[in-house]
């Protein structure tokens, strides 16, 4: 019944977060039928399971309101404050910028500040380590990020960190480093202690990154490079700190308490070896967990293992699904927000996989009548064979019914890591993860002493890493599909089941057919004649796609970062989750890094693409736009309007490609950053009749939407491509007034997220989807306007 219940009560937590407000009356009901049912159908025992799947839904819902509560609000966003706090992790260092979490000491988040705050110090950062308690002027801001279909979920991984705010550090008298104080976590001191002493003899190492990371949990100088080799392959998880190092670290310690438990019993004490086993795994994780900073998935592992040794001290049988649902269960009450992030899905579900691929596949037992030399060498091949066939059908399973999460999370499928772990998951646990920790324990005793080992650690990983590259360069060595609609993901799971399901379950072979669903999960295709744009949140800057029946034209393709660009973080995942699988053009506005910024990235992904206006930085070449070129897709016509060959515009903003498409007699105009002296050119040669969908010229800015282009364009909808909080404050208020005054309606990246709108083979034009009023997620800020329109 306990598997049930908690069944029960991960879907209710499930739909709690999908909430668009909080909603607390709907757990109070939950709750009290709940109880009802458990009296009702299964008297005191049920009731006691009840109330602790009643207590895990209260600890989500005060987790959840907790850390709404401790958001900064809206209204301080970019006040400067004073902090002082400790500095628990360690910081991610990145050309020109070091960026870590501060622990708030006073926190406060209508005055003092959240109480974590997630900081960048830019330019000349000094160094900090985790243990360390500094006072730091901060400019602060509200955790939000881009909201798109299919991109990563910047305000979804804030809100399972519990990060209140963000900001950089200013420039002020007031920072520096508090010697005197205490940190709040005393751990880290010694943890950034030991990672300095390993750090010295491994400078200028390439590996360095990840021996440290493994010891220490010190994976933030691991360059971006090395994080997509790793996702090509599908090995990510050999080196994110979980369950896999958890029980390559406790299983040896298991061995040696199930041996001394045996001994003990030998020598006439009464004892039970495998609780000794249990539990001297159990020190053995928090041990290890201690050293590597217990970060949210080693946590979660080492509870799964004490909840699994607490069971096992029940004098009473415990079957296989009471265990996972009560560690399940632990879990959940431990770290509530658990079920946000990929690797509680991944965890659990590769567990799974391997109970139930071990129970399909017992260990071989030597053939009966055989003589002693001959049955142990026999013994020996029959498991050694097992072993390799084991290993092989493992990664069979892991690939084949992990793929649904796989698709979900991050939108493909690393088909070269089905040859890679074969190879790297052996050589990480029998050589790296031991060496490594051998290294480590050395470095805690002698620095002296743990020199030549460190050094054979990172030669060691090396040569894992060449391996590595290599598989990362193999042809189709990753396999990018649409996101997976929810009924694909509901079909695929007694297809997962069917397939694992040990023997005589009949007709396994077939149950892959019930993924095949999951290829289909591309947004609906155009009908001829029609079109569908999609205006991305790019933050400051601006990206549409543009498509037809058969056709994809991307116009501008988002910002330039510090530390990357929008086309790699938006841009392309955004394409890939809706199922586009070819882009045909790309048009760069203008040469403003807001504009062409992203390109390359696009272009890597899409290097068939057709390149038109600026080129960008450091690129390919491409075709200038000029007024009048043109050119016809499924129905749908497109004309470039300006600049016209004689324009003779010095300035980038005015020289943008302004690009008109009319669709069954729905005209859309794309104008770049055109100003005031521009848009006067352009006014003169749109012929009189209404644009009805408009993208504001230069986000909305002062210079722009003169009074003559609103008067010329008469725009119906007009949308402002703009970032949260800009300090140019785009869309200036005039600029809106003046739309506004004039009957459009009105719509902001800012405040709205993607933003997509169809026009039918019919010329009707609907706006189809509002990301931030309509995606799930409770963590999601929501448009300060339900209806822009009404």
């Amino acid at each position: 019944m306990l598997a049930s219940a908690f069944l029960a009560v991960l879907v209710a937590v499930l739909l709690l977060f999908g909430q668009r407000v909080p909603a607390d009356f709907l757990l109070a009901a939950a709750a009290l039928a709940i109880f009802i049912a458990g009296h009702r159908f299964a008297g005191r025992r049920g009731l006691f399971l009840a109330g602790l799947v009643v207590l895990a839904g209260v600890r989500v819902l005060w987790s959840i309101n907790a850390a709404l509560a401790d958001r900064l609000p809206v209204a301080r966003m970019g006040t400067d404050i004073v902090i002082t706090g400790s500095i628990c992790e360690f910081p991610r260092r990145q050309a020109g910028s070091l960026r870590f979490v501060v622990e708030n000491r006073r926190p406060d988040a209508a005055r003092g500040g959240p109480e974590r705050i997630l900081v960048t110090w830019y330019d000349k950062a000094p160094e900090i380590w985790p243990g360390e308690v500094w006072q730091l002027q901060v400019r602060v801001r509200p955790p939000r990020g881009s909201a798109n279909p299919g991109s990563f979920d910047y305000e979804q991984w804030l809100f399972s960190e519990r990060i209140g705010a963000t900001g950089w550090i200013r420039e002020s008298s007031e920072n520096r480093r508090l010697t005197s104080e205490r940190p709040a976590c005393g751990a880290s001191q010694a943890r950034a202690a030991l990672a300095r002493r390993m750090a010295a003899p491994l400078a200028g190492r390439e590996a360095a990154p990840y021996v440290l990371g493994l010891s220490v949990g010190a994976y933030q100088a691991l360059a971006e490079e090395e994080w997509e080799m790793l996702r090509r392959t599908g090995t990510v998880h050999l080196v994110s700190i979980s369950g896999f190092h958890i029980a390559l670290v406790a299983g040896p310690f298991a061995l040696m308490g199930l041996l001394l438990g045996r001994g003990l019993l030998a020598l006439g004490f009464s004892c039970r070896p495998r609780l000794w086993a249990g539990w001297t795994a159990v020190c053995a994780a928090a041990a290890y967990g201690l050293l590597a900073g217990f970060s949210v998935p080693l946590l979660r592992s080492v509870v799964m293992l004490l909840t699994a040794a607490i069971l096992l001290s029940m004098r009473r049988a415990v079957g296989a699904p009471t265990i996972f649902a009560a560690v399940l269960l632990a879990v959940l009450l431990v770290e509530p927000f658990s079920p946000l992030m990929p690797g509680f899905w991944l965890s659990f579900a590769g567990v799974a996989i391997l109970v139930l691929v071990a129970a399909d596949d017992p260990l071989p037992l030597p053939a009966a009548g055989l003589p002693g030399a001959s049955s142990f060498g026999a013994l020996v091949l029959a498991r050694a064979a097992h072993a390799c066939r084991s290993l092989l059908q493992i990664q069979v399973a892991m690939t084949i019914c992990l793929a649904p999460l796989m698709l979900m999370f991050f939108g493909q499928l690393p088909l070269a890591g089905a040859i890679a772990n074969l190879a790297a998951v052996p050589a990480f646990s029998l050589v790296l993860v031991p060496l490594t920790l051998l290294a480590a324990a050395c470095a805690a005793i002698s620095p002296e002493v743990s020199v030549p080992l460190l050094l054979l650690a990172a030669d060691c990983f090396d040569v894992w890493r060449s391996f590595l590259g290599w598989c990362a360069q193999l042809p189709h060595a990753v396999w990018y599909l649409p996101a997976p609609k929810v009924p694909a993901l509901l079909l695929a799971l007694p297809g997962v089941v069917w397939f694992l399901w040990p023997r005589p379950w009949p007709g396994r072979g077939l149950a892959p057919l019930l993924l095949l669903g999951m290829l289909a999960g591309a947004a609906p295709a155009v009908k001829t004649g029609g079109l569908r744009i999609l205006v991305l949140d790019v933050g400051q800057g601006l990206s549409v796609l543009v498509q037809t029946a058969g056709h994809a034209l991307l116009y501008d393709a988002g910002p330039l970062f510090r530390n990357g660009d929008a086309g790699q973080r938006v841009v392309v995942p955004v394409l890939q989750s809706l199922g586009v699988r070819r882009l045909d053009r790309m048009v760069i506005s203008h040469a403003d890094a807001d504009h062409r910024g992203g390109a390359l990235s696009v272009i890597e992904r899409y290097p068939q693409v057709q390149l038109a206006g600026a080129p960008p930085k450091g690129g390919a070449s491409s075709v200038p736009c000029r007024a009048g070129q043109a050119w016809d897709w499924d129905g749908v016509h497109f004309r470039f309007l300006h600049p016209a060959p004689d324009s003779g515009f010095l300035s980038d903003n005015n020289s943008s490609c302004v690009l008109l498409i009319e669709a069954s007699g729905v005209r859309v105009l794309l104008p770049g950053d055109i100003e005031a002296e521009a848009e006067r050119e352009l006014a003169s040669r749109l012929i009189a009749r209404p644009i009805e969908l408009l993208l504001a010229p230069h986000h909305g800015s002062r210079t722009s939407s003169s009074p003559e282009f609103v008067a010329a364009t008469s725009a119906r909808q007009v949308v402002f491509a703009t970032g949260f909080g800009n300090r140019w404050r785009f869309p200036v208020a005039d600029v809106v007034s003046r739309w506004r005054e004039a009957g459009a309606c009105l719509f902001n990246t800012a405040e709205e997220g993607a933003l997509q709108f169809e026009i039918s083979s019919a010329g009707e034009l609907t706006l189809s989807r509002r990301h931030r009023a309509e995606a799930p997620g409770i963590w999601l800020a929501r448009p300060s306007v339900a209806e822009p329109c009404s």
